[in-house]
């Protein structure tokens, strides 16, 4: 059996990384179906460490797009306009300027980033209702701005403007769909950021077409064990499993 394949001038390798990289994306799958969160603060940092963290947001944010096609019609029907249009436009001036940090800064450098905005992210859901609680609408805008610029840096940015949106009080069923809506937004701008600096290779587009049916499965395993197991408090779990995964990539990255 070759070692590698060749897919419309792109080398695919066939080996324990591949395999790596769909155990990954399934268990990062489970933990979103289980939890709602959490599924880029795994598939970003562990596959920085196989592939590079180019590669690793490219693959990230390209398997958002199809979970993210299936939501949007919904969402966009219930979102409160003046609600998702600032974050909306704050992603679309500022994702870009993340994406620019993408493409210059070292790798070494970047796989640190990424290890300690995962930690940092860990922080914002754990603490997430008394975070809300204190932002301010000025606060709200200037988290738009750090999410834009950390999406288009390191396709990580859930966790706080999710806290942001939280911050407006509105309705749990407004809030919901003004997340996905958000969301939905920030996926397109970062994919469009990612083509306009030329940063996605067909290498990567096959990659996340191979893991996307990966994390569809995982979320799908995930919402069925949480309509068994929702009285298990697993979230605490969860956030320590994804803090020891930033912890260890972040000594990878230093030694």
């Amino acid at each position: 059996m070759p070692d590698t394949l060749n897919l419309f001038g792109a080398t695919i390798e066939l080996n324990a990384n591949l395999v790596l990289l769909l155990v990954i994306v399934y268990i990062a799958g489970i933990i979103r179906g289980f939890t709602g969160f959490g599924s880029a603060l795994l598939i970003v940092p562990a596959l920085a460490v196989i592939y590079g963290p180019v590669q690793a947001v490219v693959i990230e944010v390209m398997i958002e797009v199809p979970v993210t096609l299936g939501l949007l019609p919904v969402a966009i029907k219930k979102a409160v306009r003046k609600t998702v249009l600032p974050m909306l436009l704050m992603f679309l001036l500022f994702v870009p300027v993340g994406t620019l940090f993408l493409k210059v800064f070292d790798p070494g450098i970047m796989k640190i980033v990424i290890s300690l905005l995962v930690l940092f992210f860990v922080v914002v859901i754990a603490f997430q209702n008394q975070l809300a609680i204190l932002l301010t609408r000025g606060g709200v805008l200037a988290a738009g701005v750090f999410s834009g610029i950390s999406q288009g840096m390191t396709g990580m940015a859930g966790p706080l403007f999710a806290t942001a949106l939280l911050a407006r009080g509105e309705g749990a069923a407004q809030t919901r769909a003004n997340i996905t809506a958000v969301s939905g937004g920030l996926i397109f701008f970062t994919a469009a950021s990612f083509f306009l600096f030329d940063l996605v290779t067909v290498q990567a587009m096959i990659y996340a077409a191979i893991a996307t049916p990966a994390i569809l499965l995982g979320a799908w395993t995930g919402v069925t064990l949480f309509a068994r197991l929702s009285h298990w408090n697993l979230r605490g779990v969860i956030l320590v499993f994804l803090a020891l995964t930033a912890i260890v990539t972040l000594f990878q990255a230093v030694v």
